[in-house]
């Protein structure tokens, strides 16, 4: 589907850009603008006050006496200048206000008003343009020096530093949003990669997006993503497994159900064969009914990534708990199960219904594989429980194997699905729970038993 501009990060980073490097242009042209204006206005006033004070301090005195002599001060009479001045003027006033003398452009236009140092104000003549002008008395306070500058002037000259100096940038302009256009289509290559890799993935891929030059504000992205297919794939696989261990395990007791319900109606008149038959029934259902519930448990332990609802464990209650539920069981088989207490574990967080299934499980096949008259212990340390009979133990092949799905070491007369201690696996797993299996020796270094180890730390 096409991406409407509006949501185009690639046109919203150029706008956004753009716009920016607009408004930076901007302000430094401003800036720029009034750095000038202000190191124009004080060249010229600088210049200003050094020709005001020139003039003051010159012997005006001397030169307007001796003009006087050769004929008095004949009235100034307006002429049209020679050239366009209008860089500065000045003109000598009397301090009663009567010009005296003035340059041949602006300065006999003055409006005699002496302020103190610089004052704007129009000229005389219908002349709408400002001027600055700077006011200073003579030396003997007789006359007033005025000398002014247009100020129009003076905008156009710092129009002309500021721009001069800005068409560049103005120039630039275009050329700087171009490279930056070209530089955001550069660096979203590998986003746009990314996509086109996810648009050509098939529905049964799961091989994780390559996350090599990537950049790190999208690494999170993409690396998240390859989680989500990493879990995606294992829960397909534990569903096909899962679908196949069920298909699996359950073909063999719903063909024996059947042989023994056939044999049920065939037995016609005998009483003992249809018992028996109906016992052997009995007991198939009972074992498709384990096989389906511990199925149904290791799948659900298997689409647990983490555990919640936790609460802290008390071991020794746990631990009791489990042995009074199964203690029936036990003496059904004259076995003993001892419960010892050397330490108590640092405590921790977990969920009791599991952990004692955990236990359960152990114990419960300790119960039922062990011979009669055994004897099964718990031991309680501060970083482990030991549980441990006196069956005999298993082949160092057969100990590889323990904890497999569906796996049975040979011999054993007990039905089972071979997917309870799978099911103590994860349990522990998901509890930090190191599970490990081994055989205890006896003083012939002999098997004399098998001993689970949780490793609590």
């Amino acid at each position: 589907m096409k991406l409407r501009p509006k949501n185009s990060l690639r046109l919203r980073l150029i706008s956004i850009l753009s716009l920016t490097a607009l408004i930076i242009w901007g302000i430094s042209t401003s800036i720029a603008w009034f750095e000038a204006r202000k190191e124009v206005d004080e060249l010229f006033d600088a210049q200003q006050i050094l020709l005001a004070k020139r003039l003051a301090t010159s012997n005006l005195h001397q030169i307007l006496m001796e003009r006087q002599r050769r004929g008095g001060f004949r009235p100034f009479h307006r002429r049209k200048p020679r050239y366009d001045d209008d860089a500065l003027a000045f003109a000598v006033f009397t301090r009663d206000g009567d010009l005296l003398l003035g340059d041949d452009a602006k300065g006999e236009n003055f409006i005699f008003a002496p302020v103190r140092g610089f004052s704007v104000t129009t000229l005389a003549g219908n002349d709408d343009d400002k001027w600055r002008i700077f006011w200073l008395p003579s030396e003997d306070r007789s006359l007033i020096v005025a000398v002014g500058q247009q100020l129009k002037y003076r905008g156009g000259l710092i129009h002309d530093m500021v721009f001069k100096q800005m068409w560049v940038w103005i120039a630039g302009l275009p050329l700087l949003i171009g490279l930056m256009i070209l530089l955001i289509g550069r660096e979203l290559k590998a986003i746009n990669q990314v996509g086109r890799q996810m648009r050509q993935r098939s529905p049964d891929e799961h091989q994780p997006i390559d996350t090599q030059n990537l950049p790190d504000e999208v690494l999170p992205l993409v690396q998240g993503l390859n989680g989500f297919f990493d879990r995606t794939s294992n829960m397909l696989t534990r569903e096909r497994r899962f679908t196949s261990d069920a298909a699996h395990e359950l073909r063999s007791p719903l063909a024996g159900l059947r042989i023994q319900a056939e044999i049920a109606q065939m037995v016609g008149d005998d009483t003992k064969l249809r018992e028996e038959a109906l016992t052997n029934l009995t007991q198939g259902i009972d074992r498709a009914t384990q096989v389906i519930e511990q199925l149904l448990t290791l799948s659900r332990l298997d689409n647990l990534q983490q555990l919640d609802e936790l609460e802290a464990i008390d071991w020794q209650n746990l631990i009791s708990s489990v042995i009074s539920d199964l203690y029936f069981s036990a003496q059904q088989k004259q076995i003993e199960l001892l419960f010892e207490t050397r330490a108590v574990p640092a405590q921790r967080q977990g969920q009791t219904l599991l952990l004692s299934l955990m236990l359960r499980n152990v114990i419960d096949n300790a119960i039922k594989y062990c011979p009669d008259h055994s004897q099964v212990k718990v031991r309680l340390e501060k970083n482990a429980i030991y549980i441990e009979d006196n069956g005999g133990g298993v082949s160092q092949a057969d100990l590889d194997k323990l904890g497999e799905r569906f796996y049975r070491p040979a011999g054993q007369n007990e039905k089972g699905s071979g997917l309870g201690l799978s099911i103590v696996k994860r349990i522990a797993a998901l509890h930090h729970i190191k599970v490990r299996f081994e055989n205890r020796q006896d003083l012939a270094h002999k098997n004399a038993g098998l001993r689970i180890i949780f490793q609590l730390n």
